[in-house]
């Protein structure tokens, strides 16, 4: 089966994971509001290892992100590639 019938199928859907902007704002607001809460309830030391949790965290989403990019970008290549030798077999 080719990349493209398993788009067909829905074997493999791109915009699975897109969220509306709408979203992304009401989670940022929320994300602000529970940090601040999070500052007042918290001494310095706690704050400290909570930043270092949020850095560790930000960096796996990175991971995952760049991950995931290279991913699609080979999945983009392969899709390509199939689409040139079904144009040469003809």
């Amino acid at each position: 089966m080719t990349t493209l019938e398993h788009f067909y199928f829905g074997n493999v859907n791109p915009s699975e994971y897109k969220q509306s902007k709408d979203t992304k704002k009401k989670l940022s607001e929320t994300t602000a509001l529970i940090d601040e809460h999070r500052t007042m309830l918290t001494t310095e030391q706690q704050r400290e290892k909570l930043e270092q949790i949020d850095s560790c965290q930000l960096s796996l989403i990175a991971i995952s992100e760049r991950d995931a990019y290279i991913e699609e970008f080979k999945l983009g290549v392969k899709m390509t590639t199939e689409i040139y030798e079904d144009i040469q077999q003809r």
